[in-house]
C-alpha cells in the first residue's frame, strides 16, 4: 500500500485505529516529507509557518484555512520569500496549497481535517483552540496548538476532561504555543532552581508593561463595520474578551507559564484588579482591559506577583524574577543569571525557541513517539483564567473555582460571519458577575 492510500485509510478508521502510526515514520526519517496544513494565515499564522519550515525542511504545506482567501496568499508569499532568503538552496516547491486546498470561512476547519495533512497548525483566535484540537484529534491529526487553548472554564474542562486523554489514547502529538520552554538559557534557568540553587522559592515577580495597546490584527476591518459586527470583532479579535480571553490569558500566559515552570507547583488563591484607560474608545477598541494584576498565593506560603499593561506611551518594563532563600533568578530574552549564594550566567540560547518548538513536534511525528504538552499549557492557561475573573470582580478566588464551579463559555451559540454580536462592558468589580 502506499503512502496515499494508507493515509485515506487511517483517516476514515475509527479512533481506536488511529493509535497506530499513520505511515511510516522510519521512512519519513529518510526521504518522506511531513505534510502540513495551516488555519489562521495572519501574523502569527505566518510567522509559525516560517518557523515550522526553519526547523526542518523535509515538510511541504498543503492546506490553509482563514477567514479571508488574501490573508492565505500573503501566507505563501511570506513563507516563499523566507525560503529564497533564507534557505536558497531550496528549490523544490514548498507552498502546495492549491484553489482546492484553500478553505475560506469559519468552518474552514471541517475541511482541513479531511486533507492528507499530517500536521495541522491552530493559529486562528483562541476562543475556537478547544473546539479545533478536537476536530483535529478525531481526524488523526498531530497539532501545533497557538496559545492559549482555552480561555473559559467550559473550554479548559474540556482540555483536561476530553483532549488530552484522546490525544494519548490516539498516539497524536500536541504541542502547544508557550515556546519559552523551548528556549535553552531560561531551561537551564530553571534546572537550577529546580535543583535547589536558589534555596526555597519564597517569592516571584513577573510584570509585563508595554508601551502600546494591541487592538488589531494584520487585517484591518472594512472601515464601514461596525463595533457590533461580527466580521468586526473577528478581525480585531485581540481587542474583545470573548474571542481573545483578554490580555492577561491570551499574552500574559507566556510569562505566567514561566513562573509556574519555575516553581513547579499551581497557586491556591488569586485576588487581582484591573482597569482600562479612560480614553480607549469603547466598542471600537474592543471591551477589554489595558492593564491587570493578580497576587497569587501558594499552599507553602510563597506569592507570585503578576501583572500585566499594555498603555501607549508607558514606559516599558518586564522583569522576571523568582526569588529563594539563597538567591535570585533574573529570567529574560536573552541571558539568564543567578544572583546569591551560587551565582550564575548563562551563554545566549542558540537558536530560537519559536523554531524549536516545531522541531520537538515534528521529531515526535518522525519517530512516532508522540508527545502532549496540552497539560502544562492548561495548568497555565487555567491559573490566568482565575487571576483575571479575580480581577474583573474585584474578589478573591479559589482557583479550584474555576474548574469545579464556573460555566463561563465565551463561544457564542450561533456565530454568524455577517451576523451581529452584543458589546459587552468593560469588566469592573461594581457589575461584573461571575459565573
Amino acid at each position: 500500500m502506499d503512502r496515499k492510500s494508507f493515509i485515506k485509510t487511517a483517516s476514515a478508521a475509527s479512533l481506536a485505529a488511529a493509535v497506530m502510526p499513520r505511515f511510516s515514520f522510519a521512512a519519513a526519517k529518510g526521504s518522506d516529507k511531513i505534510k502540513v496544513a495551516i488555519l489562521g494565515c495572519g501574523g502569527r499564522g505566518t510567522g509559525a509557518i516560517c518557523n515550522m519550515f526553519s526547523a526542518d525542511q523535509n515538510i511541504e504545506f498543503v492546506a490553509a484555512g482563514d477567514l479571508y482567501a488574501s490573508q492565505i496568499q500573503k501566507a505563501g508569499e511570506k513563507l516563499k520569500a523566507h525560503i529564497a532568503k533564507n534557505f536558497p538552496n531550496v528549490k523544490d516547491a514548498v507552498w502546495k496549497v492549491s484553489p482546492e486546498t484553500t478553505f475560506v470561512g469559519l468552518d474552514a476547519i471541517d475541511k482541513i481535517v479531511q486533507t492528507d495533512a499530517d500536521v495541522v497548525m491552530l493559529v486562528t483566535p483562541p476562543v475556537f483552540r478547544p473546539y479545533h484540537i478536537e476536530k483535529c484529534l478525531k481526524a488523526g491529526k498531530n497539532v501545533f496548538a497557538e496559545k492559549p487553548i482555552a480561555i473559559d472554564a467550559v473550554g479548559l474542562r474540556k482540555i483536561y476532561n476530553e483532549l488530552i486523554p484522546l490525544a494519548d489514547k490516539a498516539g497524536l502529538s500536541v504541542v502547544c504555543g508557550t515556546q519559552m520552554r523551548y528556549h535553552s538559557a531560561i531551561k537551564e534557568g530553571v534546572d537550577r532552581v529546580r535543583d535547589g540553587q536558589i534555596g526555597d522559592i519564597v517569592a516571584g515577580v513577573f510584570l509585563r508593561y508595554e508601551p502600546m495597546y494591541l487592538e488589531h490584527s494584520t487585517l484591518v476591518a472594512d472601515p464601514s463595520l461596525k463595533p457590533d459586527d461580527a466580521q468586526f470583532q473577528l478581525c480585531n479579535w485581540l481587542a474583545f474578551r470573548w474571542i481573545s480571553g483578554d490580555q492577561f490569558v491570551e499574552q500574559y500566559v507566556h510569562n505566567l507559564d514561566m513562573a509556574l515552570w519555575a516553581f513547579g507547583q499551581l497557586p491556591i488563591e488569586a485576588v487581582g484588579s484591573g482597569g482600562r484607560q479612560t480614553n480607549l474608545v469603547w466598542g471600537r477598541q474592543g471591551d477589554r482591559q489595558s492593564n491587570t494584576h493578580v497576587q497569587y498565593d501558594f499552599a507553602n506560603g510563597a506569592t507570585l506577583t503578576a501583572a500585566c499593561r499594555q498603555e501607549p506611551k508607558a514606559t516599558p518594563y518586564a522583569p522576571f524574577k523568582v526569588i529563594g532563600t539563597k538567591g535570585v533568578l533574573e529570567m529574560s530574552f536573552g541571558k539568564q543569571r543567578i544572583t546569591g549564594e551560587k551565582p550564575w550566567v548563562s551563554e545566549h540560547a542558540k537558536k530560537q525557541a519559536l523554531v524549536c518548538e516545531h522541531e520537538y513536534l515534528l521529531e515526535a511525528v518522525r519517530s512516532g513517539k508522540p508527545v502532549n504538552t496540552m497539560k502544562t499549557c492548561a495548568d497555565s492557561c487555567y491559573i490566568a483564567i482565575a487571576g483575571r475573573e479575580s480581577a474583573y470582580a474585584g474578589k478573591r478566588l479559589k482557583c479550584r473555582w474555576v474548574l469545579e464551579k464556573s460555566q463561563l463559555d465565551y463561544m457564542p451559540k450561533n456565530l454568524d460571519f455577517n451576523g451581529k454580536l452584543a458589546l459587552e462592558p468593560v469588566p469592573n468589580p461594581t457589575d461584573y458577575k461571575l459565573v
